[in-house]
């Protein structure tokens, strides 16, 4: 039987103070032998600065976001891993007074355990400590064995995964670049080296469980992956993807249907399908596109900041009804300069979404990034709103 439970902010903290004393303790450890190290640290420190306006309101949002992540990484025998990766983010700005409810949501962890709590959330300031990564991975021979909060990453197109049943992100959150992960077990089977068996199992915030499995193999120069279960115990999903070669260039999709479990035999079902193709120029310059379609009928504020961050998406309902396409392109100008520009349109709700970007290696694990995400719906219909975002990065790696 699948308790409904919810671990409590109180036995977060606990938690998170358990896991970093145990991974301290092993740190001063491995730095006392003279193998090789057990332990492996890295991570960043990042600063993020936001300004969000609206052409149809006379104010301005604004908002910086102090970003240091922690990886810790223990292998104690050549058999056994252990991962802890912690997210810390300092945020300020009136955009805590304008959405109050967004401590709120940065202290809500969608996952099964609440491992996200705010240290402190004032009016002006708060200072969130997450758990994102969390597992323990044991290996034998052809045998892999995952528990804990893992991403589990079954997508084969960059923009939008229909296959991604565990763990959908937004693509506009473009500074998580580690992705959500989930809390989930995860079993897989190397019969070949060109070929896995998985099955992985997971249960949401209200005790519902998404159970699935995956096998993946290569034909014809293309790896093939079909994918089967039953998600949140409401759908039963069955899907298929593909990646490999066509013209020298990318060309990757996958598609996933959707058939409620109480009428499977009755209903139509969700389909949901993305096809992308890239390429890259003997200049250097790379180009990729991609289409999406949609089949569900419920309608995703695409300008709201739940769909920006990413909250309440799933592999059923990605992003907003009907066909949508992306296109990008990339150039390094120099070795230590990129130019980026993406967009997205939607002909059906007339949305068109631009992403012009620049990045500058300013010196060796040092980069700055510039870039605007511009939103606008050229429909007659009031259903969106336009929304222009622009960002400032600075981040620094260790």
């Amino acid at each position: 039987m699948i308790l409904n439970t919810h671990i409590q902010p109180t036995t977060t903290r606990r938690i998170i103070i358990l896991l970093l004393t145990i991974f301290t303790h092993l740190y001063g450890y491995s730095q006392d032998t003279l193998q090789q190290p057990k332990l492996l640290v890295n991570g960043y420190v990042k600063d993020v600065e936001m300004v969000l306006f609206q052409k149809e309101r006379s104010y301005n949002t604004s908002a910086n976001f102090l970003h240091n992540r922690i990886n810790l990484k223990w292998l104690p025998t050549a058999s056994v891993t252990a991962s802890l990766e912690l997210r810390n983010q300092l945020v300020w700005g009136n955009l805590l007074k304008k959405y109050p409810a967004y401590g709120d949501l940065l202290a809500t962890d969608p996952r099964y355990a609440d491992l996200s709590f705010n240290v402190f959330s004032e009016r002006l300031a708060l200072l969130n400590v997450a758990v994102d990564r969390a597992w323990v991975q044991y290996s034998m021979g052809k045998l892999q064995l995952v528990a804990g909060r893992q991403r589990i990453s079954w997508g084969q197109t960059f923009v939008w995964n229909p296959n991604d049943i565990f763990n959908t992100y937004s693509y506009f959150d473009f500074d998580y670049e580690e992705k959500p992960g989930c809390d989930a077990l995860r079993l897989q089977y190397y019969p070949k080296a060109t070929s896995v068996i998985e099955v992985a199992a997971k249960v949401n915030p209200r005790g519902k469980a998404t159970v699935a499995g995956l096998y993946r193999f290569n034909r014809l120069e293309y790896d093939f992956q079909l994918i089967g279960g039953i998600v949140d115990e409401t759908d039963i999903a069955l899907g298929a993807g593909w990646s490999g070669q066509l013209l020298d260039g990318g060309f990757r999709g996958e598609a996933t249907c959707f058939l409620p479990k109480r009428r499977f035999l009755k209903s139509d079902g969700v389909l949901v399908a993305s096809v992308g193709y890239d390429y890259t120029f003997e200049s250097s310059l790379f180009i990729q596109t991609e289409v999406l379609y949609n089949g569900s009928r419920e309608t995703v504020n695409l300008l709201s900041l739940g769909q920006l961050s990413g909250g309440g998406l799933s592999a059923k309902n990605i992003f907003v009804p009907s066909f949508s396409v992306f296109g990008s392109a990339s150039y390094p100008v120099t070795p230590l300069f990129t130019c980026a520009l993406s967009s997205i349109v939607n002909p059906k709700y007339e949305l068109l979404f631009v992403i012009p970007s620049v990045s500058i290696s300013l010196k060796e694990n040092l980069e700055l990034n510039l870039n605007a995400q511009l939103l606008w719906s050229y429909g007659a219909g009031d259903s969106y709103q336009n929304l222009y975002a622009l960002f400032g990065r600075l981040k620094w790696s260790f």
